[in-house]
């Protein structure tokens, strides 16, 4: 967000004010499935999960969800609103584009770790009982995980609703809604993604 808004570039300032919407949508969602997981485990503690899947099926779809989003994969909200702010992060020097796209593998690194110790691997004996969290707690969490997906599908609702037109003539007319432009830049995200999710299988399998 700072990143994309301190290019002082258009397509910077449209993609880090697009990602702060992201971040609250998608980082709220995580919160709450965080927060599912407790009230039904009684516990954060990651050495004391495992398998939940079975047991919590929603509230695991949309930490997926959420995950995805923050990690910037295709065709969540967070993947529009990172390439616009690595678009912008490459125009004003290589050095800021190689640091946010070396932030990007952590964080996808990061949430598979997450989710696999929490939802997946075996179930643990004390929450062979553990029930989905009440209709009230999945509710926010699905409407949340619900808007990650259409505003990636459907970014020009929030870019030409929302966000654009803040910029008002700076933008000259043009729209930075729909699939980014740079393919470069794109098969660069997703060798990344997939360097992320290699890293964890090699991780996972020599546990």
């Amino acid at each position: 967000m700072i990143l994309g808004i301190g290019t002082a570039l258009p397509i910077g300032i449209v993609g880090g004010l697009f990602h702060m919407l992201n971040h609250a949508l998608y980082k709220s969602c995580l919160f709450l499935t965080a927060g599912s997981v407790e009230k039904q485990t009684g516990t954060t503690d990651l050495e004391k999960l495992g398998g939940l899947v079975r047991k919590m099926p929603f509230t695991f779809v949309a930490f997926a969800v959420a995950a995805l989003s923050i990690s910037g994969v295709p065709p969540f909200n967070g993947f529009f609103s990172k390439e616009l702010v690595y678009h912008a992060a490459r125009e004003r020097g290589i050095i800021f584009y190689v640091v946010a796209v070396a932030g990007a593998f952590l964080t996808a690194a990061s949430f598979l770790k997450l989710g696999h110790a929490v939802f997946l691997g075996k179930l643990r004996q004390e929450h062979k009982d553990v029930k989905e969290a009440p209709f009230a707690m999945l509710v926010p969490m699905g409407i949340l995980a619900l808007t990650c997906v259409i505003f990636g599908i459907f970014n020009y609702l929030p870019l030409n609703n929302f966000i654009q037109p803040i910029l008002g003539a700076r933008l000259n007319g043009h729209s930075f809604a729909g699939l980014s432009g740079d393919w470069v830049l794109v098969s660069i995200t997703l060798a990344v993604l997939l360097g992320a999710l290699i890293h964890h299988l090699i991780a996972v399998k020599s546990k």
